[in-house]
């Protein structure tokens, strides 16, 4: 019996494939070496193609740098969208809203965007640019856990205390991580918080 041919790939999906690659293995560098440590060429021998097919896809640092941040962003916040969507209204929102956090800000499109926003004045315009994709992705995303928030009975000063104060904890810790990686704090932090936002929005939504 004849064996099927496999269908030959498309110079379009050969294409998509390749720029995959490139941005997996620029996502890696950087999360490993930070973009003060990233080489162009590395992430060309780690995603296995040459030099110029890279440079085809992305013709200068800045590009391939801001194409895998934004890869990451967008992956972060259709993860955040869907996680919102999908509450019903017997949810635990403050429960989802930390997890959802600790994702977010404890995951490695923080940590990347967070080097990359402390350039200083070697490059501005790329901090500029990390900024403007940074709101462009995570005030949508404000927005929907505020919106969650109030609907699960809180007025929206309540709801943005809760919000605010949950986002600045985890940006907290990310900034912590620089100076000592203490598992024990995050644990005892985040559980205090949690106690303490409970009875806030139990005591709240109680009289609305």
């Amino acid at each position: 019996m004849a064996k099927t041919p496999v269908p030959r790939r498309t110079q379009a999906e050969r294409r998509t494939e390749t720029r995959a690659r490139i941005l997996e293995a620029a996502v890696n560098e950087l999360k490993q070496k930070g973009y003060a440590g990233f080489r162009v060429d590395k992430v060309a021998s780690a995603a296995k193609v040459s030099k110029g097919a890279q440079t085809h896809h992305f013709p200068t640092k800045e590009s391939l740098v801001l194409a895998a941040l934004q890869n990451l962003y967008g992956a972060t916040s259709e993860a955040s969208t869907k996680l919102i969507n999908s509450l019903k209204p017997t949810d635990d929102v403050l429960d989802a809203l930390m997890k959802d956090s600790a994702r977010f800000y404890l995951g490695p499109n923080f940590m990347i965007a967070v080097s990359l926003l402390n350039l200083g004045n070697h490059e501005p315009e790329l901090r500029q640019k990390v900024r403007a994709m940074s709101r462009k992705h995570r005030l949508p995303i404000e927005k929907a856990w505020l919106d969650a928030l109030i609907r699960s009975g809180l007025l929206e000063e309540q709801a943005r205390t809760v919000l605010n104060i949950t986002q600045s904890i985890y940006r907290g810790m990310i900034m912590r991580r620089y100076l000592r990686d203490d598992p024990e704090y995050t644990r005892f932090t985040v559980e205090q918080w949690a106690r303490i936002a409970r009875a806030f929005m139990d005591l709240n939504i109680r009289r609305v």
